[in-house]
């Protein structure tokens, strides 16, 4: 049994949480909007699309960074303060999916997110037994 919580210094953190929990080969994603990445362009909150992106791009590096990919993702919680941009952001979020291995989503609409944020991803995976 692993146990493992982390807290990454590319991700502003603003509360007492963990970035990434792994218990029994599952991997706990906390939730990421666009401003918790430190190095993310300020042009990133222009459109729901370059929210999308960096959330996603954020999500990869946190995964990467415990040598697993977004292949290993099983289901994936999307907040919206919008959801008429949901086109937007699905055409996007697409784009970082292997088509047919799409992990199971939820997606809801939500009156409002910390920091004006359009959209706040959070995502579960597994860590394949070696």
């Amino acid at each position: 049994m692993t146990n493992r919580n982390l807290v990454f210094d590319f991700v502003k953190q603003a509360a007492p949480f963990s970035h990434i929990t792994e218990l029994n080969n599952i991997v706990s994603l906390s939730g990421i909007i666009a401003s918790d990445d430190v190095f993310a362009d300020r042009t990133c909150f222009d459109s729901i699309g370059s929210e999308t992106k960096t959330c996603l791009l954020l999500v990869q590096k946190m995964l990467r960074s415990v040598a697993l990919s977004m292949e290993d993702v099983t289901s994936v919680l999307i907040h919206m303060t919008d959801l008429s941009e949901f086109d937007e952001m699905n055409t996007v979020y697409e784009k970082f999916f292997q088509k047919g291995l799409e992990p199971a989503r939820t997606c809801v609409g939500v009156s409002g997110l910390l920091g004006d944020a359009r959209i706040e991803i959070t995502c579960q995976a597994i860590r394949k037994k070696v």
